[in-house]
């Protein structure tokens, strides 16, 4: 998740972007939920969604965050 999106990539409107932070704050609430009821497969499939729905963002526009290595991209965007 760390790419740097593709030269040209085309930018959505910020309100896209808006809905999509708003997909991936949900998806984390539920990957955490799941981590705590220690749900293994669902937290693995959570992980992919949220992995996806970065993608998407960074992929229309939104600047990459500098974090480190290791990092969990899940709470970087629960903030």
């Amino acid at each position: 998740m760390t790419a740097a999106p593709p030269i040209g990539a085309a930018h959505q409107d910020p309100d896209s972007l808006k809905e999509l932070a708003s997909i991936a704050r949900l998806i984390t609430y539920a990957r955490q939920s799941a981590k705590n009821l220690n749900a293994e497969f669902p937290v693995w499939c959570l992980d992919l969604a949220l992995g996806a729905v970065l993608q998407e963002m960074y992929e229309n526009g939104l600047p990459s965050p500098l974090f480190d290595e290791g990092a969990d991209a899940a709470s970087m965007v629960a903030h």
